[in-house]
């Protein structure tokens, strides 16, 4: 779980990443889609594109000639549980500070 949970947040740590999984989450579209709604150029997508599918947040399927893109919240949720286990301790120690 570790690393998985170290690749979603190293995916994630990037802005264009993320703005790329937010327009995904809306549903599936083509790189060149993608790259438009992101506003980069195609090559600069793929690097990104490969960290997030290292990740697991996203995955293709081919349609027609080409492939769509879709995301994967499954890794999301990995992240989403380690950060709610540990909220309650970030608070505690928040409040042991101020104190």
């Amino acid at each position: 779980m570790i690393s998985a949970l170290d690749d979603t947040l190293l995916a994630l740590a990037d802005p264009t990443r993320r703005r790329i999984l937010e327009v995904l989450l809306a549903g599936e579209a083509s790189d060149a889609d993608i790259a438009t709604a992101v506003g980069v150029r195609r090559d600069e997508l793929s690097m990104h594109m490969r960290i997030l599918e290292e990740a697991e947040l996203i995955s293709r399927r081919p349609q027609g000639e080409g492939e769509l893109v879709a995301a994967n919240p499954a890794p999301l949720e990995i992240a989403a549980e380690w950060i709610n286990t540990n909220r309650e301790l970030w608070a505690m120690r928040s409040q042991m500070q101020e104190t």
